[in-house]
């Protein structure tokens, strides 16, 4: 919300509704309030669209829901600018080649997926919320890691080879 304080919209009439992890804002009144805008032509926006995320108290609702919710409801397609979009792992990269990159993550469908249809390599963690069996729900097998450092020493042992 702090990145959005000091827009003003003209005439109450948005011209977007942007959707990101926001768990306090997605309730029925609020969702209603983008739902209306939306009707009256403004332009769904997602963050990201995670079907979950890692909270101290377990796994908890991500954006994904809402989104698609909204998408329903309103018959519009929402832009996603974030993972997986293609657009978003090729705008971190810069000028590095996708070949020469790896993402290492603990979601398979945003993180490692998005990650392999660019042509960056993949490191699935089974931390945060990463759940038994989550490498075999694509096609392409990524290469998986017990920790973060796990996956660190992989890549600097790949590096030697």
């Amino acid at each position: 919300m702090e990145d959005f304080e000091d827009l003003v919209c003209k005439d109450d009439k948005p011209n977007a509704v942007v959707i990101g992890l926001a768990p306090s804002e997605f309730h029925y009144e609020r969702l209603n309030e983008a739902f209306r805008c939306l009707l009256n032509g403004a332009q769904l926006i997602a963050i990201h669209a995670g079907k979950y995320y890692k909270r101290e108290d377990g796994l908890a609702l991500g954006p994904g829901c809402f989104v698609k919710g909204l998408e329903y409801s309103a018959r519009c397609k929402a832009e996603l600018v974030g993972k997986p979009n293609p657009t978003f792992f090729k705008s971190a990269l810069g000028d590095i080649k996708p070949e020469e990159a790896v993402m290492i993550g603990d979601d398979v469908m945003d993180d490692i997926q998005g990650a392999l249809a660019v042509g960056m390599k993949g490191i699935l963690v089974q931390t945060g919320k990463y759940r038994v069996g989550d490498e075999n729900k694509i096609e392409n097998k990524p290469t998986v890691a017990t920790s973060f450092a796990e996956a660190v020493e992989k890549i600097m042992k790949e590096l030697k080879t």
